[in-house]
């Protein structure tokens, strides 16, 4: 089963992973580490309380897939999937020696609830193709701006801008075919700085196109 397969690789994610040249990192208190990326070996690491947080979405997904199908209006309505949050941060996060996982946590609209403010990770709840979309800002004269869209432990696209001293925007989005369980998020690569406040500058955003 998928969900078993997922849970097993985040429960053997404390094994010391070779590292690669630019490593991922969450928090800043120690976790364990998970391999990313395909070309580029990289490493994230989760804290505790975000291992937890995936278990638990691990096992309700469990539950779910044992409990009899719906049908009709009901099943129609569990398959609508729709979110967009904000950073909900009035300053900078980062520069970090390390990439992170961005956290987004202000809520604008989720739609089906498959978007975790604690881990920062999107998690499919079924088969389907979906869209999403960053859109970060960064204001710093001495650091980039440079952030990527990951699906699971592939790195679809990378978005980077130089630091000029004004505000510059990185933005980026992508069309994937995501099986349950599959996990999308966005990340901030080390050395780089972004900016919010109220106005939600910084914005993470994710819908179902159509099931399959």
């Amino acid at each position: 089963m998928r969900v078993s397969v997922v849970l097993l690789w985040f429960c053997l994610s404390c094994v010391q992973l070779q590292r690669a040249d630019d490593q991922l990192t969450v928090g800043d208190e120690q976790g364990e580490q998970l391999e990313v990326g395909d070309e580029q070996e990289e490493q994230i690491e989760f804290t505790q309380s975000q291992i937890e947080e995936l278990k638990k979405q691990n096992t309700v997904a469990e539950g779910s897939a044992d409990s009899v199908e719906a049908t009709g209006e009901e099943n129609s309505i569990r398959r609508k999937v729709a979110f967009s949050y904000a950073l909900g941060l009035n300053g900078n996060l980062g520069p970090h020696s390390n990439g992170v996982i961005v956290p987004f946590r202000r809520r604008i609209t989720d739609v089906g609830k498959t978007y975790n403010t604690v881990t920062g990770v999107f998690t499919a709840p079924f088969r389907g193709v979906y869209y999403f979309r960053f859109n970060l800002r960064g204001s710093s004269f001495f650091y980039s701006l440079a952030v990527c869209l990951y699906k699971n432990r592939q790195k679809i696209l990378d978005v980077t801008k130089s630091p000029r001293g004004w505000y510059k925007y990185a933005v980026g989005g992508s069309t994937l075919l995501l099986r349950k369980g599959d996990h999308v998020y966005v990340v901030l690569r080390s050395g780089s700085q972004i900016h919010d406040n109220s106005d939600n500058h910084c914005t993470f955003t994710g819908f179902l196109l159509f099931p399959m």
